[in-house]
């Protein structure tokens, strides 16, 4: 069955970088919208509406619905002017709870195969969003937690089927003594980077964990945070370590590159700005709650 397309073209190109997209890639996404009726026709009147990120696709079980042309530089894959976001064709598989996953993956991979041929774009340039910036997505393919492996998705894209997972039958065996678990952080998810916030963030970096990030400068980042900061110029251990794990120059010094930098690493819009509240402290503390930051 052939899969139905449709066009619905935002009107200007204010959260993308413009045309002269190099179109060397595709980027496959997930949304991770799970609401009831988060569908492709959703997402495609979000981006209509003006979005901070932007992405060229969306995809569900029934459609796929383009919103930018090839041409254009989608905010979708998390390297501000790299190969990510200057490179690539920018692909959402929705996710929504009411929707079928599987048959979304397929019209996905429909969609991938025509862009493959309408763009001159091998199979080996197919790409997870992860390869980008590094973060879980699309996370239910990497996981293949919905029973569809992104092996599977290849497969559907040069013309084959998804082979089943199924889980492994297990056989009784006396109990073993487990380890302790690990804790993790109980943070509101709220985009606001406090003491609370800074302490857990010490706790992961190993850190000491007062929720104090000392001997800061005074500029635009430190002044968006809400609290739990101290001035001067000597800089701080966490932020330091911070800055070694995003790949940002280390100066202990919280500023626009290491906004930049830590953006990148969590797949969020790199502008080197913290608003309030903030995209990409949201994700910081997803992580920190999820203990995978």
């Amino acid at each position: 069955m052939s899969l139905k397309i449709k066009k619905q073209l935002v009107s200007n190109l204010r959260y993308t970088y413009g045309h002269g997209n190099k179109k060397r890639y595709i980027t496959i996404h997930e949304t991770a919208n799970t609401s009831r009726g988060a569908n492709a026709q959703a997402h495609a009147n979000l981006q209509s509406r003006g979005f901070s990120s932007s992405f060229h696709w969306q995809v569900d079980d029934k459609q796929a619905i383009q919103s930018y042309p090839h041409s254009v530089s989608c905010w979708h894959a998390g390297d501000g002017r790299g190969g990510g976001n200057t490179e690539s064709i920018a692909i959402e598989i929705c996710v929504n709870s009411d929707g079928d996953f599987r048959k979304a993956v397929e019209n996905a991979a429909k969609l991938t195969r025509k862009i493959m041929k309408d763009e001159g774009i091998s199979i080996m340039n197919v790409v997870q969003h992860n390869a980008w910036s590094g973060k879980d997505c699309p996370t239910f393919l990497r996981r293949g937690s919905k029973g569809i492996l992104w092996s599977d998705f290849l497969a559907m894209v040069k013309g084959g089927s998804a082979a089943k997972v199924t889980p492994k039958k297990t056989t009784a065996s006396k109990p073993k003594a487990q380890a302790k678990p690990k804790a993790v952080a109980k943070l509101k998810v709220d985009g606001k980077w406090g003491s609370a916030t800074t302490r857990e963030l010490q706790r992961a970096l190993g850190t000491t964990a007062d929720g104090i990030i000392s001997s800061q400068p005074r500029n635009n980042v430190t002044q968006a945070l809400y609290g739990g900061i101290t001035f001067g110029s000597k800089g701080s251990p966490m932020v330091r370590a911070l800055q070694r794990k995003v790949g940002a120059r280390v100066d202990g010094k919280l500023g626009a590159e290491t906004v930049r930098k830590l953006q990148a690493y969590l797949g969020t819009v790199q502008d080197g700005k913290l608003s309030r509240p903030s995209l990409v402290i949201k994700e910081m503390q997803r992580r920190l709650n999820a203990g995978n930051f």
